[in-house]
């Protein structure tokens, strides 16, 4: 008797899920339908700080009859989505730093026996792990404050795109945490390469029987294939820019302009030193070699 009644209980409970899925469903797709907040009007578009390129895409896409919709719930997506693969390379880039073995680890004790490259590639891959912790981490505070602006919902969610509402709403946020994860990505790259060829110690003269440098240069034509094929379609597809160097000149822009326009004496903090690390990466990469080489002569 209780096998066919537990039978009985669990074939209901299937039938219950799947009749309300089924009118949940039903009555979400009524309110799109029925929204008031989706309509259709001739409109000029906003295309502000949309290349023209962009501009004549959505143009052509749309016609002169534009679709104005809410993107409350893309919003979401996007500052939720990107904190995903922004938390992975933070991760990866912090336990990088305090794991350094081999070759590496001479460096800060005795470095007689480590070739110029080899150092060079030790320091760039200290600061390499540094800058795409931090610009990761950027990325997912940024996104996560970012997040609970959405929530809070005092913002105009009606575009013709989502990309158009984020750019005119949320400048600073979609702005930073896109070329934050972006620069985060290129310095995550270049900082596994440099790990490959310091760890491996093929930058040493007559390494793996002299094919070390054969090594080595198969290492830099494999990352260069991949880091310029990701810089190339990065650029195709930042619409508002040319390439990233344009982003990063509107970044800066936004952050001067949060900083002495805005007058926020955190972020004239912030950008003091972020030019004081400008200044000690150029001095450790390069000038620090030239002081000691100075001492010895």
């Amino acid at each position: 008797m209780a096998q066919p009644a537990m039978r009985a209980t669990l074939l209901f409970s299937v039938l219950l899920i799947v009749v309300s899925s089924a009118a949940s469903f039903s009555s979400g797709a009524r309110a799109t339908r029925s929204s008031p907040i989706i309509r259709k009007r001739k409109t000029e578009l906003d295309l502000s700080g949309v290349s023209s390129a962009s501009a004549n895409a959505l143009l052509a896409r749309g016609g002169g009859e534009q679709v104005l919709k809410s993107f409350y719930g893309d919003a979401l997506g996007y500052f939720g989505g990107i904190r995903t693969p922004a938390t992975f390379l933070a991760g990866s880039s912090l336990a990088a730093i305090f794991t350094l073995k081999g070759a590496a680890s001479k460096l800060a004790s005795d470095d007689s026996s480590l070739s110029g490259l080899e150092k060079f590639a030790i320091k760039a891959y200290h600061v390499l792990a540094v800058m795409a912790f931090v610009l990761s981490l950027n990325t997912v505070v940024t996104a996560t404050v970012a997040h609970t602006s959405v929530l809070h919902g005092r913002f105009d969610q009606v575009a013709e795109t989502a990309y158009t509402m984020m750019k005119r709403e949320f400048l600073y946020e979609f702005d930073m945490t896109r070329w934050s994860f972006l620069s985060s990505m290129f310095c995550f790259l270049g900082m596994v390469l440099s790990r490959l060829l310091f760890e491996f110690e093929l930058l040493k003269v007559g390494s793996f029987g002299g094919a070390g440098e054969n090594l080595a240069m198969l290492l830099l034509c494999i990352f260069g294939a991949l880091i310029t094929n990701l810089m190339s379609f990065v650029n195709q597809n930042l619409w508002c820019w040319s390439s990233l160097i344009g982003m990063t000149r509107s970044v800066v822009e936004l952050v001067l302009d949060r900083a002495f326009v805005q007058k926020r004496p955190l972020q004239v903090i912030s950008v003091l030193f972020t030019l004081g690390s400008a200044f000690y990466i150029g001095k450790l990469v390069g000038l620090g070699d030239k002081e000691k080489q100075n001492d010895s002569l």
